[in-house]
């Protein structure tokens, strides 16, 4: 009782921080930017002439150099604090879509301002969020890190619409314009409800060379590897899902409802996974949640009608569950000084298997005519990531953090 009482207090007195990065997670470089991305393509297409994959080299562009900026973004939020990079970066990413509405001219800027807001708004990630979540919720990380990430949830059923809305108003500079404006304003709301963040945080000139060292570290490396291959399973078949629904036979339209299915799966698997983050082993968890992963690929592979719904509701849950885990381990097994550095290591890592996986699956599909072949790449990558999970209990996922002096 005294436990659970305790919690309680813990989650009150937090409160205005889990707000604050509730709303900062929504409106992040990878919320508010990747889930309008494509609402952009046919306008920009439109105007320019370009075609739909010249359109669609802006969110390639944007997606590998948010995960190359992860590590660099880690690293000054660990030098000089997460508020204050959170803050900065969410100002140049307002710039950043100012500047899209404004100059871009052609493929070139188009490019060119994709690639300077990628980098601007890379410290809006939970590089800076997750920093700030992890020394302020002992008993209940995995819990506020399950709420503060669904975020990205909540823009993804709430920007689309309004972006359309502003699409059809104002045309495409419009509505950059006012995303903008959205981005510029929820600053001072963020940081009013983190304004208590200020006084705790410290600046550590010495952070960047202390820790090159932890990326090599063999826990690291392994639970690098974990995430690279399960986001390549993962994410290979979500961006695939609507045509292997459809190569087998089902409407569009039915294909498009189940893929909406996926984004409450995805909200759903955070704050389940969040709440079970605090009360199970977190590496049998983790092994556990890759393994319904791989069920849930051999249930779409199948072509069973019954066993589509239950398959989608897994991929999806799944998702949801990715990050979740991610943030636990590092915010646990490592020194939380190194949290911003060594989570950026691990957002690379997804960001490679989030953009090979559905190359990989594309180019197996146009040799083999079927995605087959690349149902039994991605079973495999989750289940090797589902043994990395057991294999590295007594390392990557014991309770005891590495020692500062291996930095």
């Amino acid at each position: 009782m005294e436990g659970e009482t305790s919690s309680q207090s813990e989650l009150w007195r937090g409160r205005n921080l889990i707000a604050g990065c509730l709303l900062g997670m929504m409106m992040s470089v990878s919320s508010i930017y990747f889930y309008t991305a494509g609402l952009f393509l046919k306008p920009l297409a439109a105007e320019f002439g370009w075609t739909r994959g010249m359109a669609s080299l802006g969110p390639l562009v944007g997606i590998l150099t948010i995960g190359v900026a992860s590590p660099f973004a880690g690293r000054l939020v660990d030098r000089f604090g997460a508020l204050r990079m959170a803050l900065l970066s969410a100002a140049g990413l307002a710039f950043s879509f100012l500047a899209l509405g404004i100059a871009t001219e052609g493929l070139v800027s188009f490019l060119l301002l994709t690639l300077v807001l990628a980098i601007l708004g890379s410290a809006t990630t939970p590089v800076s969020y997750g920093r700030m979540v992890v020394g302020n919720f002992p008993r209940r990380l995995g819990l506020v890190y399950g709420i503060v990430y669904c975020g990205p949830g909540l823009a993804a059923l709430m920007f689309p619409s309004l972006v359309g809305r502003l699409l059809g108003a104002y045309g495409w500079r419009g509505a950059y314009m006012g995303l903008a404006a959205l981005t510029l304003g929820t600053i001072p709301i963020i940081t009013l409800l983190l304004k208590s963040q200020a006084g705790r945080e410290k600046s550590d000139p010495g952070a960047t060379k202390r820790n090159w060292g932890l990326y090599v570290d063999r826990r690291f490396m392994l639970l690098a590897a974990i995430f690279l291959l399960a986001s390549t399973g993962i994410f290979g078949t979500i961006v695939h899902f609507v045509p292997m629904l459809t190569d087998r036979g089902i409407a569009p339209a039915t294909a498009v409802g189940l893929a909406g299915l996926i984004g409450f799966a995805v909200i759903a698997g955070r704050l389940i996974t969040g709440f079970l983050l605090d009360i199970v082993e977190t590496n049998l968890l983790a092994a556990a949640i890759f393994l319904l992963s791989a069920c849930g690929v051999l249930m779409l592979a199948s072509g069973s009608p019954e066993l589509i719904l239950p398959g989608t509701l897994a991929m999806g849950f799944t998702i949801g569950s990715e990050f979740d885990l991610a943030l636990f381990l590092v915010g646990r097994r490592f020194p939380p000084s190194h949290f911003s550095t060594l989570f950026g290591g691990i957002y690379l890592a997804v960001s490679i298997g989030g953009g090979g996986g559905p190359i990989l699956a594309g180019t197996l599909y146009d040799r083999a005519g079927n995605y087959l072949p690349w149902f039994a790449v991605a079973v495999t990558c989750l289940l090797v990531a589902f043994a990395l999970c057991l294999v590295g209990r007594f390392s990557v996922f014991r309770d005891r953090a590495i020692a500062p002096s291996a930095a």
